[in-house]
């Protein structure tokens, strides 16, 4: 006798979820990110000639740690609307192609 395998129903997941997660993680990257983006900007703005950590080490001196998250409001209202958008009409592009 042959035993039958289920085979597991894909998930669906609302187009409205897809386009959410995509901002979201949009927005998670860009709280990584957004202290390096500083530091890189300031690096840049000194001339050069010193290292990534000695940068770092007085800005959080002078302004605080926090200050490595200046302008990250910016940051997160892009990301809430162009990776959102981007990302969500990217994913309902290929689900219509798929079927």
């Amino acid at each position: 006798m042959a035993q039958q395998v289920a085979v597991p129903k894909e998930r669906y997941i609302p187009n409205g979820l897809k386009f959410a997660f995509g901002g979201l993680a949009g927005m998670a990257a860009t709280c990584v990110v957004q202290p390096l983006d500083l530091i890189k900007t300031r690096m840049q703005l000194s001339g050069g000639g010193r290292t990534s950590f000695a940068v770092a080490g007085e800005i959080i001196a002078r302004e605080g740690f926090f200050s490595l998250y200046a302008g990250l409001s910016a940051g997160l209202l892009r990301q809430a609307t162009y990776t959102t958008t981007r990302l969500g009409i990217y994913n309902w592009l290929f689900d219509s192609y798929k079927e």
